[in-house]
């Protein structure tokens, strides 16, 4: 890349990664599975996975599933530390292995449009290498990329474990940006792009297709449209981490302790991409007695304050909360003696680049982007 146009793309924060890719001799079904953080409690679902997968080349073996980690941590306590380590010795040997027996073929310096097929809708995404001096996760954060939600440091934990000894950086991050007229990807969808893969996602995860963007003329015109969106913004902000904040998290903490791979890959997604769903969580509380809940909250649990208001005086009053993603089974638990639902019907994500600018990082759980298998599957990866 030129001089020029790599300095437009630091204004955005973004570089063009060396793209590395399952080689397509490779079943790309088995190859690619579904961010770790996901069915964490549905063990079937990762040991239906497993069995899938067999002894194929697969993403599955350079993750440690959230589901396993919460196994582990329930049913296995006096050998969770030695577990655990060794699960990520094999993680990292794995992802050595990978790279020395030619799993990954080297596609070069590229961005990757992505197009997921989801509902019967098309998702579009950019696979960007972003820019981690200008990604803050802390609530009080000015920076360029920000977090949507309050990052709890206690995940971090097995995150930074596997990341601080990885070769591979291999994203499930969301990145969101507020582009109201679709400028960015309206003008990606229309150039003549080299096909990199098509193929079904496992799972009943849909077909996923991507595609090179190297042209210089092409990063161009993506630097171009970026910088306006962002000059058309208030405060500095340009990117909201949408799902995965807190691997990206783990990568910047990672980076400020050992100065390796300051650019770590996301995909970039329109907050108004009609094949992008928002969904509320929701709270349940439990062992709570309702009169004393509401004269020293003030709240209506049937009528209730914007959430994130909510959630102040939630921790303020103290009581142990679960948060439930479907509306009718937090209604459903709430009818139980001594607990209390408290619901909302939607997420206003048109506000969601205003609230982070106005509250900082929202709080935790505030929503969910898309059913489980919507999540974004392991595949584009660069080496650390």
């Amino acid at each position: 890349m030129n001089e020029l146009l790599n300095k437009k793309l630091d204004e955005v924060g973004l570089k063009v990664p060396n793209i590395l890719l399952p080689k397509k001799s490779l079943d790309l079904s088995k190859f690619s599975c579904i961010a770790a953080d996901q069915y964490t409690q549905n063990l079937a679902y990762w040991e239906k996975v497993k069995e899938y997968v067999g002894d194929s080349p697969s993403s599955y073996n350079l993750i440690y599933p959230e589901a396993y980690l919460e196994y582990e941590l329930s049913n296995n306590k006096n050998n969770f530390d030695e577990t655990l380590s060794k699960k990520i010795l094999d993680i990292n040997n794995n992802m050595n292995n990978y790279l020395e027996s030619g799993v990954f073929d080297e596609v070069g310096e590229c961005f990757v449009y992505v197009e997921r097929q989801i509902n019967n809708v098309i998702r579009k995404g950019l696979v960007v290498a972003i820019d981690l001096e200008k990604y803050d996760y802390n609530s009080d954060s000015k920076s360029l990329i920000r977090a949507s939600e309050l990052t709890v440091k206690e995940r971090l934990v097995v995150r930074k474990k596997i990341r601080e000894n990885a070769s591979i950086d291999m994203p499930h991050i969301l990145v969101l940006i507020n582009d109201k007229n679709d400028e960015l990807f309206r003008y990606i969808s229309k150039l003549d792009l080299d096909l990199l893969y098509d193929f079904n996602l496992m799972q009943d995860g849909g077909n996923i297709k991507g595609y090179k963007v190297s042209n210089e003329s092409n990063i161009n015109g993506i630097a171009d449209i970026l910088i306006n969106i962002k000059n058309r913004l208030s405060d500095g902000l340009l990117y909201i981490v949408g799902d995965g904040n807190h691997s990206l998290a783990a990568a910047k903490d990672i980076y400020e302790k050992n100065g390796k791979c300051r650019y770590a890959l996301v995909e970039i997604v329109n907050i108004h991409d009609e094949g992008l769903q928002f969904f509320p969580i929701h709270r349940l509380l439990i062992d709570v007695d309702k009169d004393d809940f509401i004269n020293k909250t003030g709240i209506d649990p049937s009528n209730p304050i914007p959430l994130q208001d909510l959630q102040i005086k939630l921790d303020n009053y103290g009581c142990k909360i679960d948060y439930i993603h479907g509306k009718e089974e937090c209604l459903e638990l709430g009818k139980k003696k001594n607990n209390i639902a408290i619901v909302y019907d939607n997420f206003s994500f048109e506000t969601l680049f205003d609230d982070v600018i106005k509250y900082g990082s929202l709080c935790r759980k505030s929503f969910s982007i898309g059913e489980a298998k919507d999540k974004r599957y392991y595949l584009e990866a660069q080496k650390i």
